[in-house]
């Protein structure tokens, strides 16, 4: 009799939505320059929590605007 497998299969790494982890900062905006150093260090580091969260704030950026 052979070992029974704990699970049925090898693990499959699904693709993630590219969208969510890229954006496009406004040139000349204080904020989205800012997010674009985080989105690029969390690149680096291959942090994909921080990479998202530094590309939602550059896509939902006010570019300069207050409020």
């Amino acid at each position: 009799m052979t070992k029974p497998h704990p699970y049925p299969g090898p693990a499959v790494e699904l693709p993630l939505d590219d969208w969510l982890y890229e954006a496009k900062p406004r040139e000349g905006c204080p904020q989205c320059a800012a997010a674009l150093v985080e989105l690029e260090a969390a690149k680096k580091s291959r942090n994909a929590s921080d990479r998202f969260d530094a590309a939602r704030k550059i896509r939902q950026c006010k570019h300069g605007r207050s409020g």
